[in-house]
């Protein structure tokens, strides 16, 4: 998968001069660029099993993945319309961009809940026994941090007086942290925390199935959803097609997954599919109570208006003419 490279400006300029002294009739697009910001089995294995069996060429469309550090930069080369399409972590980066009046929109979601583990030390058999421990964060303000809080208030514990967070960093350090006594608990994607587990520390709790939150979503610009509207639609039957097998057919997903270019150890991927497919939306439907407490947390603290609504950014119209499709199709499943 190779690193996005950005036009020259004079490029821009002689591409914008060509179009506009040659007007042509809009048509769909055949070739998509899909930037993602994670190359977790998590995020990539429904991607990947729709490209290995074939489920985008059967759409007409050929794709090429692309992907970069960081959900800003994706949103740029989204916004910039480098990419068609972008797999990104969490509703918070297009809320805050659509609300400073960026052309972004959710259109599906690939996971309704929140895709981390939280494992605690050795001596941590529930959240009840990190009252006045340290949690260890990617970051204040991090996905991390917002969801470790929204986990902690609806088990009535104050994540600002029962707890500690600290900013520790990725989930490597934050596993560094945990050996050492650093931390007593953190939150970690599926991978990490079967090794964790195999070390003999304990699952606290599975977020995956107790965090409806969605963390990884799919975005376009609303000019795309404009002008090729049947492109968008294609691209998501696809993708569906790509989530069900995933969800499915186990072994025979993993098997896809590997000969579409995903690595790792064997048994750590096969147990780790464990811990995150519950938390996939099998028809990429949008949890919009998910997003809507993200939103209402950003309100409090200011980052958007009061007056923003989810109306703004979620535009899921396609993704229902593509569940229609495939659900008269018989190819829908429940």
């Amino acid at each position: 998968m190779k690193r996005l490279k950005f036009p020259s400006p004079i490029s821009i300029l002689l591409l914008a001069g060509f179009f506009y002294s040659h007007p042509a009739p809009a048509q769909e697009k055949k070739n998509l660029r899909i930037v993602f910001v994670s190359l977790s089995w998590n995020n990539q294995l429904p991607f990947r099993v729709a490209v290995n069996k074939g489920f985008f060429k059967e759409q007409g469309l050929a794709v090429e993945p692309i992907f970069v550090r960081g959900g800003s930069t994706a949103i740029a080369a989204l916004v910039s319309g480098n990419v068609d399409f972008g797999s990104i972590g969490g509703a918070q980066a297009p809320i805050r961009s659509r609300a400073r009046g960026l052309d972004l929109h959710i259109i599906a979601s690939l996971s309704n809940f929140t895709n981390y583990t939280l494992i605690g030390g050795k001596e941590i058999k529930r959240l009840e026994d990190l009252r006045g421990k340290v949690i260890g964060v990617t970051g204040a303000g991090a996905f991390s941090d917002f969801t470790i809080r929204i986990l902690l208030k609806r088990n009535n514990l104050d994540p600002d007086k029962d707890v500690m967070l600290r900013a520790i960093g990725t989930t490597v350090v934050r596993a560094i942290a945990l050996e050492r006594g650093a931390i007593s608990a953190a939150p970690f994607t599926a991978e990490d925390a079967i090794r964790l587990l195999d070390k003999g520390y304990p699952l606290i709790v599975n977020l995956n199935e107790a965090l409806r939150v969605p963390q990884s979503i799919y975005v376009t610009t609303g000019e795309m959803l404009e002008k090729y509207p049947e492109t968008t639609k294609r691209f998501l039957k696809a993708t569906i097609l790509g989530m069900q097998f995933a969800k499915h057919n186990k072994q025979e997903a993993i098997k896809s997954g590997y000969a579409a270019g995903l690595t790792g150890e064997p048994d750590i991927v096969n147990r780790s599919y464990d811990l995150f497919s519950p938390g996939w939306a099998m028809d990429l439907s949008v949890a919009y109570d998910g997003i809507q407490i993200m939103l209402d947390e950003d309100i409090k603290a200011g980052v958007v208006d009061k007056k923003f609504t989810l109306d703004r950014v979620i535009n899921d119209r396609i993704l229902k003419q593509a569940q229609q499709e495939l659900r008269s199709e018989g190819r829908l499943k429940p």
